[in-house]
């Protein structure tokens, strides 16, 4: 909460805290401060269409799977960070 971050990677399957609560409490952080959303890319080995829905219900911008493929990745660093590349 003290950076400003270009992109986030976000594991889902994180153990203590999944990153569907993770993305929901970055999400809730950014709208209370009036901050500029940051883009958040889920990570996971889940690759259905539910799943990915989940990522966005979460709040999540973009969904890829895992293993990530590197062209996957560059094309999703090149898209959600502009600024960053």
């Amino acid at each position: 909460m003290s950076g400003k971050y270009d992109l986030v990677l976000m594991d889902m399957q994180m153990p203590v805290m999944d990153g569907y609560t993770a993305t929901r409490i970055i999400r809730k952080w950014e709208v209370e401060k009036g901050a500029k959303s940051t883009p958040i890319i889920a990570l996971t080995a889940h690759a259905f269409k539910e799943d990915t829905q989940k990522s966005l219900d979460a709040g999540c911008t973009a969904h890829l799977t895992k293993p990530i493929k590197k062209i996957k990745l560059l094309e999703a660093l090149s898209e959600y960070a502009k600024t960053y590349l």
